[in-house]
């Protein structure tokens, strides 16, 4: 399909200009600190920009899966893909509300397009870690360690 990765991430919210084109990718997540499990994410969003390095138009499907740290794969969203002959870049924007989060570990997405033949033509690896973060109770005093005097 001749089509590259020039940038993907994951954050917490995307954007794009409808005049300029520019795209705006906000807090990004590379580790999310949680105290406990399963949690649901508000928003969470893939970014992606992509570049035809033919000047024919390309078609396919576009697949994105989630392989979580028990081993486990599944697909969390999926579609068509029109790239036209004029266009050289392609920016994709995917929004997941109330997404998921059930195990601590290592998780990855991969966003893969497939030709009309259903082959395989590219990718982009995302990962992310979920860590246990102690959680301190909201209004207790924070303790330096050191005596505390009143002015």
């Amino acid at each position: 399909m001749a089509i590259r990765t020039l940038f993907a991430s994951l954050s917490f919210s995307a954007s794009v200009d409808q005049q300029t084109g520019s795209m705006s990718v906000f807090d990004v997540v590379d580790e999310l600190r949680v105290p406990q499990l399963p949690i649901h994410l508000q928003s969470f969003v893939i970014s992606l920009i992509l570049e035809k390095t033919s000047s024919s138009e390309k078609s396919g499907k576009l697949f994105i899966h989630l392989l979580t740290p028990d081993g486990k794969q599944a697909t969390v969203g999926s579609g068509e893909m029109q790239f036209p002959a004029e266009q050289r870049k392609l920016k994709a924007i995917f929004r997941f509300g109330g997404f998921p989060i059930n195990q601590f570990g290592d998780h990855r997405f991969v966003v893969s397009w497939l030709d009309k033949a259903g082959v395989k033509q590219g990718e982009a690896i995302l990962d992310f870690s979920v860590v246990q973060a102690t959680q301190v109770a909201q209004g207790a005093p924070q303790s330096s360690g050191k005596p505390e005097f009143p002015n």
